[in-house]
């Protein structure tokens, strides 16, 4: 059999709290990560989005192990810098959010955040599971970024305000239509998070999955799914009906299948249609992501949100995956992502008060 072409990586992330920045000069988002598992380390990464050229800077703190290439998100990576925090805490609980953090950006700026919506009173029902729109906004997408987060929320109006400050002065956040109603800051959180990349980009001999991460049709070889896991974390990506070995194809031959992607449990986050066609001693495969997130039974002012912000549900639908694989004793798979259409997440920002 030749090289599965197919590849998978997944990332647990514990926790996050991200918002958008209005009107602020320089940076338009701030997001907080707290990572805590074997292969990351446990600490903070936090990284703010400029508002000229869309780079975006990162600063982990040294107990991670990160690898810098898999953050391609907005324009692309600005600064990557080592930081050590004033304080860096982020904890999500049951009760709600609590963010205490200070440090340092690249031109010595001071970054502080401090958001405790902390109610003991407060239960689970107002939040949900959803599917990030973070890849809209990716200029040159390095894979199909699906990033899942678990018992997603909102923070709360409570006696302690949110408090995002740039240089000692406060920054306003984005704001979602009926604050007096729903009683919420535009300011996310979750805990935990599963980030999956969907076929990392990446040439050379070989390149796609280890065997052990196949799973193939037995008799045929055609592959049924790529697997990934990681603490806490799992996800695959199917093929319906199976995709045959791309080594295995004849001449002139071109097979049309299925294919959709879970992640934790939750089935087809999204997909689409995968063509392999065959000519001379090469096979392309294009992955045409068609399907639209649809999500399941979400608290009453989630699903408003994910209905009326069409960026949440359309996103995918504007990736391409191709990939070409030149057969002989030694294949060579060559891949990228593409995106399909230039639209950002400006439906996002118009209804969320965002410049």
């Amino acid at each position: 059999m030749g090289p599965c072409p197919f590849h998978l990586v997944v990332d647990p992330v514990a926790r996050f709290l991200n918002a958008e920045l209005v009107d602020h000069p320089v940076y338009d988002a701030i997001e907080l990560q707290w990572f805590d598992d074997r292969e990351h380390g446990t600490g903070l990464l936090a990284f703010l989005c400029r508002r000229d050229g869309r780079l975006v800077d990162y600063y982990p703190s040294p107990g991670l192990t990160l690898q810098a290439e898999r953050y391609t998100l907005g324009g692309g990576t600005g600064a990557w810098t080592t930081t050590w925090f004033d304080e860096d805490i982020l904890e999500v609980g049951s009760d709600g959010v609590l963010a205490q953090v200070r440090f340092a950006d690249v031109d010595g700026r001071m970054i502080e955040v401090r958001v405790d919506d902390r109610d003991p009173a407060r239960g689970t029902g107002s939040r949900g599971t959803m599917l990030a729109p973070v890849s809209a906004a990716i200029d040159q997408p390095g894979s199909l970024l699906l990033v899942w987060m678990h018992d997603f929320d909102l923070v709360h109006d409570t006696g302690t305000p949110p408090v995002i400050a740039i240089d000692g002065q406060p920054v306003d956040t984005g704001r979602l239509p009926g604050r007096r109603l729903h009683r919420r800051h535009l300011i996310k959180y979750a805990a935990p998070l599963t980030a999956v990349s969907v076929n990392p980009a990446g040439d050379g001999h070989g390149a796609g999955s280890s065997p052990g991460d196949v799973r193939r049709e037995p008799g045929t070889g055609a592959i049924e799914a790529v697997l990934a896991s990681a603490p806490g974390a799992h996800a695959e990506l199917r093929f319906d009906p199976p995709l045959p070995d791309p080594a295995g194809l004849h001449l002139d031959d071109e097979v049309v299948t299925r294919w959709q992607v879970d992640v934790d449990g939750t089935v087809h986050v999204t997909g689409g249609v995968a063509l392999a066609q065959r000519t001379d001693d090469r096979v392309t495969v294009t992955m045409e992501v068609t399907d639209r997130w649809r999500p399941g039974p979400l608290p009453p002012l989630l699903r408003t949100v994910t209905r009326i912000v069409p960026v949440f549900r359309r996103w995918p639908t504007t990736y391409r995956w191709v990939a070409t694989i030149d057969l002989g004793p030694e294949p060579v798979v060559r891949a990228r992502w593409e995106r399909t259409s230039d639209r950002r997440a400006e439906s996002y920002r118009r209804a969320t008060g965002g410049t």
